[in-house]
């Protein structure tokens, strides 16, 4: 995949970006991995962050502050996590912390985000990114990682039955006392349509799909499901949505269907 493959605004934006992050703490990082929505083909100005795994050459404590002054002024949000070779052969099960990005705000030492097999899985089928002057050079990753195929299945079905389960057990409660035709949030909506699905898919498949993808996988799968999958897609998309509590409740009848699925 070529820096064309990306969609131009990623390209654009990563490219400003590696740059100045070269200025600012030179020799830190000696390639930038692009996974996620960006090189599945489907991200979305004004909605999809870009995701990057950060390669780096040493400990980057002492480069942290400059680098989360950076992090916080990218439009769009260039998110992801900082790793050393080591780290990244190691994996996910050895790895417990590391520098990571979330929505613009940058951790020194944190557990979880990217830190899972799905974020190795990706490292696999990502668009890499190396400084070369005043440009940046782009090709696909040639990594593979031996373990991320049992990794990611297993993960995929822990973060159904432990993370979402209560996800949805939260947010059931939350609307308990809600009438049907209220309003709530489209991101709130998509975020529990759309997330579950795409764990189910990667249980199934091995791989890790994209938002759209996974609720073509999921609609075909639950047709009961389609349309608030379709309406969810949509808003994403940027055609926006309205969506009411029924919806929501909806939304969780799918996310028990998806941990249903990890727990047989």
């Amino acid at each position: 995949m070529s820096e064309q493959q990306l969609p131009p605004a990623v390209a654009d934006a990563l490219t400003a970006f590696l740059l100045e992050q070269r200025r600012l703490a030179p020799g830190l990082v000696s390639r930038a991995i692009v996974t996620g929505s960006a090189v599945a083909g489907d991200w979305h100005p004004g909605v999809s962050d870009i995701d990057v795994v950060f390669v780096v050459t040493r400990d980057p404590v002492d480069d942290l502050p400059a680098l989360a002054e950076l992090h916080a002024s990218s439009q769009p949000h260039i998110d992801g996590v900082y790793l050393t070779e080591s780290e990244i052969a190691r994996g996910p099960d050895v790895v417990q912390t590391a520098p990571q990005v979330v929505e613009g705000v940058l951790v020194s030492a944190l557990a979880g985000a990217q830190l899972s097999w799905i974020t190795w899985r990706e490292l696999e089928s990502g668009v890499q990114g190396i400084v070369d002057g005043g440009d940046v050079i782009w090709s696909p990753v040639a990594d593979r990682h031996p373990q991320t195929a049992e990794g990611v299945v297993a993960f995929s079905r822990d973060n159904l039955l432990d993370y979402w389960q209560r996800i949805g057990d939260g947010l059931e409660a939350e609307l308990a006392d809600r009438p049907d035709d209220g309003p709530v949030r489209a991101e709130t909506v998509r975020w529990v349509a759309l997330g579950p699905i795409r764990l189910v898919a990667t249980i199934e498949t091995g791989e890790v799909l994209s938002k759209t993808a996974a609720a073509a996988f999921a609609a075909e799968r639950w047709p009961e499901h389609a349309e608030l999958l379709e309406r969810a897609v949509r808003d994403r998309a940027g055609e926006r949505q309205e969506f009411s509590v029924q919806d929501a409740r909806q939304a969780i009848q799918l996310l028990r269907a998806c941990v249903a699925v990890a727990d047989g």
